[in-house]
């Protein structure tokens, strides 16, 4: 008897628990809300859904639910806002949800807490383009942001001349990321960072036009520390990635570049102007009008396993302020493509010293011409501490190594 009561009483006891639970494990999870369901956008490329859009945002604000616009062209009026933490912006595809903005003096999107941290926003699978040329406008302007993941966009479309100033803008924050996605002729820069910490970038294609004498694709300026790019393409313009510090504070610094490539550029492919402690691996600098590779005022730079190819002047220009310089392993090709026997493989200058060049392929090769007058040239001067070591240097007009340098300290060794 007692076992059976005993059996009764757990019974209950576990009824009563399960009955308890029961509206939790029932609860159902909030749906995102529909900028055409919820908030009568239109959504067919007619109708000013500014204000709807908008709308949606603000109110997802309060609910914690992210804000999905279905496939359809959503034409803008004014700048679209987000204001609010843990907010996400959301498409059917790049190719499907398209963002127009028809005010040429308007950026698409600004996210920003009026000068506090903004944390956890995500903008993703959508494509955003202007329907008239905006010379200082930007498709994304991110200030203090924290956390912030901008993945599968098109920004910015080929098939038109309704350029914008600026593909992506970041200033200030920490932990961006930009991944899988396309950024088209911005006027000035595709990307820019400022007083940045951690930037993630990886698979981007960055288009520019083939006649700019002005953009750049990737700018990475004062205070931008923690940089870590794979995959990133920069095509056409002047300058493919351009280091540099306006604001004579902290230069961009600690920088991680693989499989990034600047191609078919007008000026320089890879300028670094300022910078502290860069790698390039496995990278590409090709058809650019002047240098392959800048280097000013750079310390700490490596460039292994690359290739400098087709350049119209030098292939490395080393300017003097530069040191702690290592090119290593990497074929440098082709270049003083525009003026043959004029420029050099890698042109070091008077004064630079503490560098490494070593075991690298400098001359003709992989099938470009035989352009180049020395495969490494140091210009007269006192440079020193430097090791010029196993280069293979033979297919060069003028010769392999032309050393005006009166330093003593120096190791050059088994070159060819």
């Amino acid at each position: 008897m007692t076992k059976i009561v005993q059996a009764g009483l757990g019974s209950l006891l576990g009824a009563l628990l399960v009955v308890g639970m029961a509206p939790a494990m029932a609860q159902a999870q909030t749906r995102d809300l529909n900028v055409k369901v919820d908030c009568g956008a239109k959504g067919d490329g007619a109708a000013d859904d500014t204000d709807k859009i908008q709308a949606c945002i603000n109110r997802a604000a309060g609910s914690g639910q992210a804000v999905y616009l279905p496939t359809g062209a959503y034409r803008i009026t004014g700048q679209l806002r987000i204001a609010n933490n843990n907010t996400t912006l959301y498409g059917t595809s790049s190719a499907t949800t398209t963002i127009v903005q028809t005010n040429g003096s308007a950026h698409i999107l600004h996210i920003s807490n009026d000068g506090n941290p903004i944390d956890k926003i995500q903008i993703r699978d959508m494509e955003m383009i202007y329907s008239t040329p905006n010379p200082t406008g930007f498709g994304i302007l991110c200030d203090n942001c924290w956390r912030t993941y901008f993945q599968q966009l098109n920004i910015g479309r080929a098939a038109t001349d309704a350029f914008m100033s600026t593909g992506i803008w970041v200033n200030d924050g920490n932990q961006v990321f930009v991944q899988d996605s396309v950024i088209t002729y911005a006027s000035k820069q595709s990307l820019y960072f400022t007083e940045v910490g951690d930037v993630f970038l990886s698979d981007v294609e960055i288009n520019q036009y083939d006649d700019s004498t002005s953009s750049a694709g990737a700018v990475f300026d004062t205070g931008v520390g923690g940089i870590y790019a794979i995959n990133v393409n920069v095509t056409g313009g002047h300058t493919g990635f351009l280091f540099q510090n306006t604001q004579k504070k902290v230069p961009p610094n600690f920088g991680f570049f693989t499989n990034c490539l600047a191609d078919t550029l007008n000026g320089v492919g890879w300028n670094f102007q300022s910078a502290q402690s860069m790698r390039l691996t496995n990278s590409w600098s090709a058809t650019a009008a002047v240098y392959g590779i800048q280097v000013k005022d750079a310390d700490g730079l490596s460039i292994t396993d690359s290739r400098i190819y087709n350049n119209g002047a030098d292939g490395i220009l080393v300017e003097k302020g530069a040191k702690n310089l290592t090119i290593k392993d990497s074929t440098i090709t082709g270049n003083s493509r525009g003026a043959p026997r004029r420029y050099y493989g890698v042109n070091v200058a008077a004064g630079v010293s503490d560098f490494q060049i070593m075991g690298n392929m400098i001359g003709q090769a992989d099938g470009f011409g035989n352009h180049q007058a020395y495969g490494i040239h140091i210009a007269p001067g006192a440079t020193d501490n430097y090791m010029i070591v196993g280069n293979e240097m033979r297919r060069n007009l003028a010769g392999g190594l032309e050393n005006g340098a009166t330093g003593v300290n120096k190791v050059v060794a088994n070159n060819l």
